[in-house]
């Protein structure tokens, strides 16, 4: 017997209201790109596409400087990011309680509602009163960094030590006569090398597009060059930030194809 056609319209309307945002959000989305790709990869009065204002802002001076920076400082970032977070992980997972496992949790979500202007503020007269030299250097951009890095990290290594059931994991590899150092480098890492992947290519995704606290600091890092660029040559910092953005989308792309291939193997 057929539904009724009151049934179906509800459902039909959903659908079309669902889709017609969904184009709408990625209109949004695509058309600046592609007219940054445009504008960027074309020079007036020459037909097609080159990849000479590109070149041109590569090769100028202090850019490979500042994408050397910008390299190691998402290295050390990174390093850092996860040397804080897996011990402090571990150690909720295996003795903490819900409710210190829900204050961390929370804790970590102040970096989306702080804005970087206040963060910059506050962290620069503590480090003036302490370590007045500290913030000259172009490596205090880390702590930074990863302070801005903890909520996406965080759910990135607590999701999957929630879903391996890290106590019974080490408990079961205790009772077999493995030591804590053991059963971390052979049982917990392996089990959490994609989020430990992932964690990693979101923290070097956030190094290669943050731009506000470099240039409070008055660092000179990759971003902050690209926007210097564009006083002197847009066409080449378009080409250059349509560059960097496909790379951290690639980033992420592949975290989400990690995450998938993972999941495809464990069923």
């Amino acid at each position: 017997m057929a539904e009724p056609l009151t049934s179906r319209r509800p459902f039909r309307i959903g659908g079309l209201l669902r889709t017609a945002v969904l184009a709408v959000a990625l209109l949004g989305f695509l058309v600046p790109v592609a007219g940054a790709a445009v504008f960027g990869f074309t020079v007036p009065g020459k037909a097609g596409a080159t990849l000479d204002n590109l070149a041109a802002v590569l090769t100028s001076a202090g850019a490979g400087d500042a994408l050397d920076m910008t390299m190691l400082l998402a290295v050390l970032s990174t390093l850092a990011t996860l040397a804080l977070l897996l011990p402090t992980l571990l150690v909720l997972h295996l003795h903490g309680t819900a409710r210190l496992r829900h204050l961390a949790e929370s804790l970590s979500l102040l970096p989306l509602v702080v804005p970087s202007v206040t963060l910059v503020s506050g962290a620069g007269l503590f480090f003036h009163a302490t370590m007045p030299g500290f913030l000259v250097s172009p490596l205090s951009l880390v702590p930074f960094y990863v302070v801005l890095c903890l909520p996406l990290a965080y759910r990135a290594l607590d999701a999957q030590l929630r879903a391996a059931d890290l106590r019974t994991l080490w408990a079961a590899s205790s009772s077999l006569g493995a030591g804590s150092l053991r059963t971390l480098v052979r049982v917990v890492l392996p089990v959490l090398r994609t989020s430990l992947l992932s964690a990693a290519l979101m923290c070097v995704a956030l190094v290669l597009s943050e731009f506000a606290v470099a240039s409070l600091l008055l660092h000179f890092t990759f971003p902050v060059y690209t926007v210097q660029a564009g006083g002197s040559s847009p066409r080449g910092a378009a080409a250059l930030s349509f560059l960097t953005m496909m790379i951290t989308w690639l980033l992420l792309s592949g975290i989400s194809w990690l995450a998938q291939r993972r999941k495809r193997t464990e069923s």
